[in-house]
């Protein structure tokens, strides 16, 4: 049987990941090519740049290796728990510029009213300069929030495996983590930087829009009120309503709904990057802390208590893709976390004499182990029933479980299949 990562060559159990990894890819190589396990391990030695004295097993001493797990376990939940109160208390915080944000502009929209409480074509363009004004000031405080926040979110991710003694490098693995972060390309091709931008932007339009038809509307009403007073006749009901729409009271209450409230409004928006760069910064430095660990065995993918409902992270969490337990990925590369933006979910370490012989005879794939569930979640996970109905009809393919059912769709139609 080829070694693993998890279950790598004897000399090699209690190397960091990357040793582990170079070790295995020339054992199994040597192996399969001579079939001589002495030769295989000599292969492995050499790859992870080791001597044979410096690979010789070095067995940990067990009580002291127990003792500094046991405090990497409890660092880690406390961890967890400082993170949760960052999470709190910087979302907090950016309520409160969004929401000192809104009333300022309602202030300044009010300041712009004439006697009748009505915003005229004349103050526009003043009006619209005061509004960028705020909103640049509202991304500049967002990003020094973004910028104190990220760093500190990565130090409770390595502060576990710092603070157990382990030499795991804290700073440079948090350094790291806010870097990758920041560098991080998702698969719509969009940084940090321009999700921010795209926040930032559609502030800029969202209320600037609302200021503009408001103020347009209410001039064209008028216009037409005008028109029926000199001729004598009474305003219609309609145009008195499209009068109120310049109202600056009325305009200042939609222009922070914009903000604020509406439909995929910037704030909301803003909270989601938030939560989700802080937890990926938290996660990133975890991860790497983890992987420097000599007896590293594995990443567990963890659903948070307050999962509001099945969906892709349940097989994530559940299924035993790798033979290393339920949920339990054997590097960074394979681990699926985070699976979605605003994931609730986290990460532990596992360490490698924690994975059990019936955890490496369980080993399961995707589709699998999909169909051993009941239909509700196999339709969360897929987040379609024409995906379940091809999962039942043997047709879904493992690479094709994260596949949008549109796309699945037509390549379906293409063979003749009709779901």
């Amino acid at each position: 049987m080829p070694w693993t990562v998890s279950d790598p060559p004897p000399p090699a159990q209690n190397w960091t990941v990357a040793q582990r990894r170079r070790c295995v890819d020339a054992a199994n190589a040597v192996l399969e090519d001579t079939g001589d396990e002495g030769q295989a391990v000599q292969a492995c030695i050499h790859a992870a740049g080791q001597t044979k004295a410096a690979a010789e097993p070095v067995a940990l001493a067990a009580g002291n290796r127990e003792e500094v797990r046991a405090a990497i376990r409890e660092a880690t939940r406390q961890a967890q728990r400082r993170m949760n109160e960052l999470d709190g208390e910087v979302l907090a915080d950016l309520d409160r510029i969004y929401r000192r944000t809104a009333e300022d502009l309602r202030s300044a929209i009010r300041d712009y009213a004439d006697r009748d409480n009505t915003l005229r074509t004349e103050v526009l363009q003043d009006l619209l300069a005061q509004t960028e004004q705020r909103l640049e000031a509202l991304a500049q405080a967002q990003e020094e929030l973004l910028d104190e926040s990220l760093p500190r979110a990565a130090e409770l991710g390595a502060l576990p495996f710092a603070e157990a003694a382990t030499g795991a490098a804290a700073p440079r693995i948090a350094d790291e983590a806010v870097r990758f972060v920041r560098q991080f390309t998702a698969a719509d091709g969009l940084q940090l930087s321009d999700r921010i931008w795209r926040i930032n932007q559609g502030a800029k339009e969202a209320v600037s829009r609302a200021i503009e038809d408001a103020v347009a509307q209410g001039k064209s009403a008028s216009q037409a009120a005008q028109d029926f007073l000199e001729r004598g006749e009474e305003v219609p009901s309609e145009i008195r309503v499209r009068q109120d729409l310049a109202k600056a009271d009325r305009v200042a209450r939609v222009a922070g709904d914009r903000l604020m409230t509406a439909r995929g409004n910037p704030r909301d928006n803003a909270l989601r990057l938030f939560r989700t760069e802080l937890n990926r910064a938290h996660g990133e430095a975890y991860i790497a802390g983890a992987e420097d660990q000599p007896d590293f065995g594995g990443h567990k993918f963890n659903l948070s208590p307050a999962h509001p409902r099945p969906d892709e992270c349940d097989m994530h969490a559940r299924a035993n893709l790798h033979g290393l337990g339920p949920g339990v990925y054997p590097d960074r590369a394979s681990c699926p976390w985070p699976a979605h933006p605003n994931t609730l979910s986290y990460v532990t370490v596992v360490f490698i004499d924690e994975v059990r012989d019936e955890d490496r005879q369980q080993q399961t794939d995707p589709v699998s182990w999909l169909k051993e569930q009941p239909k509700d979640r196999q339709e969360a996970v897929l987040g379609s029933a024409k995906k379940r109905e091809a999962l039942e009809r043997g047709i879904l393919g493992p690479d094709e479980i994260q596949t949008p059912w549109h796309v699945l769709r037509q390549r379906y139609e293409q063979r003749g299949i009709e779901i």
